[in-house]
């Protein structure tokens, strides 16, 4: 039986495009265009102050940083999808108790040794993959007429032990947003990794966290704590 490796944090079933929450969410609702595009956020950003006037402007000041740095990763490596390691999937079930997740059987990865520095690629829980119908040679294959393609999630892995090292890039779980005909449609698929996004996820979630709020006035807005 395939054990699995869960990523920190759950992805909601009921994610939609038009009401991102999660740092994933906002991923999946980027079109090509706003990836490619370097003034996406160009208004939001704002230049980090010495001092603020509320913990919410402390926090707030980060999350749009953080969102262009997410988006201007996928669009760099996006650039070169050619050399990015890719899988055909054999099979994906859809997992009936998760919403939009799917549980992929996928082939031997190529291009495995063109990503992370000259450590051969490994699926990991946070990887962002675009799943598509179609062998990728540039980005606008993608915008080619009746081509289908999604950005996927991979929330969990196979065993991690060295006898299973194998089966956690080839057996894992992605979350997506797929049509519901998907077992139909989209055969042929390939995945191909982009890029992780486990550690800004995380700097997404401390964002947005609960924190003790008298702390953090009296470290930044010191004219404010009585």
């Amino acid at each position: 039986m395939l054990r699995m490796e869960k990523a920190e944090g759950g992805l909601s079933s009921k994610r939609r495009r038009d009401n991102p929450r999660d740092l994933t969410d906002f991923v999946f609702s980027w079109s090509l265009h706003d990836i490619f595009n370097e003034n996406l956020y160009q208004n939001q950003v704002e230049t980090i102050q010495e001092i603020f006037k509320s913990v919410q402007q402390y926090l707030g000041s980060y999350v749009y940083l953080l969102l262009e740095e997410t988006r201007a990763s996928l669009c760099s490596s996006m650039e070169n999808i050619s050399l990015l390691p890719f899988t055909e999937v054999a099979d994906f079930v859809e997992c009936k108790r998760s919403g939009n997740s799917y549980a992929f059987e996928a082939g031997r990865w190529r291009n495995e040794s063109n990503t992370r520095g000259k450590e051969t690629y490994k699926t990991l829980p946070g990887d962002i993959l675009i799943l598509t119908d179609a062998k990728l040679a540039t980005v606008p294959d993608l915008e080619r007429s009746g081509r289908r393609w999604a950005f996927g999630s991979v929330r969990m892995i196979g065993g991690d032990d060295e006898e299973d090292e194998a089966m956690s890039s080839t057996n894992f779980q992605v979350e997506a947003l797929l049509d519901h005909e998907v077992n139909n449609s989209w055969k042929p698929m390939y995945a191909y990794f982009l890029i992780n996004i486990a550690t800004n996820r995380r700097i997404w979630n401390a964002l947005h966290m609960s924190l003790n709020m008298d702390i953090v006035k009296e470290v930044l807005c010191p004219d404010l704590v009585v």
